[in-house]
């Protein structure tokens, strides 16, 4: 049996969505989906059968849509664009949190309610969960839809979703507070219901994680590559990265793609190591000059002192592959040049677009903090080994 489990966050919940449509593409079923807070909605949405409904809620959702804001201004204080109008009204937006004791919630809950079917969670085969915290109770509830009574669906989401400066939403009469404060990313919850293997979609957001209780039970991590941002920001803009960030985080995860930054198809182990033996030894004999490396015999020189230095450049563990650290320096360059990262590639292709993009030099000294943009900028040694592996690798 397979679950998902989805982490809180906040606006983060869109790498979520993007994370399940590439899931979903390839073909993944899941028996239980288990959240906590926006986890717990976009959860919700998938038990019911209504992902692409929820998708596309998602790529419309931005400040206003979830808070009593005007964007305009929302905007204004995120690009510090702090005017006389916009003080004027954000003040007054604090008076009223403070006499509500709380941001309102109304806009967030009319918008959940637009998108949740409660009758269709009940009725679902899938299992469903949802965590929060009972203030009222001092304890923390983990609750499965057979545990939530009818009509309560929408009370609970939004109590797992009660981040500490909403207004509280009391539930006959008692005070629920975000569920990230007792198990941000409930695999236990799927744990219980048998499930052998889960996949987390993690946010890695504010909150606790518990040990998973079964170490037997296989767990698959999907991580952001980049940081997610700030969990109360809406803009639409970053809505629709982290959209795509998730569905690229995950194609990566689950197809074995190369690269941390970017998404590329790796070749055979083997052709990779026979391109590497046809890198020219001037070009190897640049690299060591740029590197500071002593010179020995070039082969000896790529492998025992170029190789090792760059992995320790790039922050990668000793056991990484040629083809990795290789990936991580084009990575690099990639990002010099403003190479599309959302696109899937192979290496060919890679090297090519590449190869094609314009490139700043760069007038840099050669510092321990800046060999990287020292090396990148010698752009005739990036053609060099551009070109021996394109010569290399395979056609297909």
């Amino acid at each position: 049996m397979l679950g998902l489990a989805l982490e809180g966050g906040g606006s983060r919940g869109a790498f979520h969505m993007g994370a399940i449509k590439a899931l979903l593409e390839e073909g993944y079923n899941f028996s239980g989906v288990s959240g906590t807070s926006i986890g717990a909605i976009n959860g919700a949405i998938l038990a019911q059968g209504d992902f692409e409904l929820g998708y596309e809620w998602w790529k419309k959702i931005d400040n206003s849509f979830l808070f009593d804001l005007e964007e305009s201004q929302v905007q204004k204080l995120m690009n510090k664009q702090i005017d006389k109008e916009a003080i004027s009204y954000f003040s007054s937006k604090l008076r009223d949190i403070i006499e509500n004791r709380g941001i309102d919630t109304k806009n967030m809950r009319e918008t959940v309610e637009s998108v949740i079917d409660e009758e269709k969670i009940h009725n679902s085969t899938m299992d469903f969960g949802v965590v929060t915290i009972s203030i009222s109770d001092f304890k923390p509830l983990e609750l499965y839809k057979e545990d939530i009574p009818l009509g309560k669906m929408v009370d609970y989401l939004m109590a797992s979703a009660n981040f500490p400066v909403f207004k509280s939403e009391p539930i006959e009469g008692k005070v629920f507070l975000d569920g990230a404060f007792y198990d941000n990313c409930p695999i236990n919850m799927l744990v219980r219901k048998g499930c052998t293997e889960i996949i987390a979609i993690r946010t890695l957001g504010m909150g606790v994680v518990r040990k998973v209780e079964d170490e037997n039970v296989k767990i698959t991590n999907i991580m952001p590559s980049e940081d997610l941002g700030r969990i109360l920001n809406f803009d639409n803009d970053l809505i629709q990265t982290k959209l795509k960030m998730g569905y690229y985080d995950a194609k990566r995860t689950i197809n074995d793609l190369k690269g941390s930054k970017y998404y590329i198809k790796p070749i055979n182990d083997k052709l990779f190591f026979e391109s590497l033996l046809s890198i020219p030894d001037e070009t190897i004999y640049e690299l060591a000059k740029i590197l500071d490396l002593s010179q020995i015999e070039p082969k000896r020189l790529l492998f025992e002192k170029v190789f090792p230095e760059l992995c320790s450049l790039l922050d990668l563990s000793l056991d990484a592959t040629y083809q990795d650290i290789i990936i991580n320096v084009l990575e690099y360059a990639a990002e010099q040049r403003e190479i599309e990262k959302y696109k899937i590639y192979d290496l060919k292709s890679f090297i090519e677009e590449l190869k094609q993009a314009d490139f700043k030099e760069h007038d840099t000294e050669l510092t321990s903090k800046n060999l990287l943009t020292a090396l990148f900028a010698k752009k005739s040694i990036l053609q060099k080994i551009g070109d021996e592996f394109l010569r290399a690798l395979p056609d297909e």
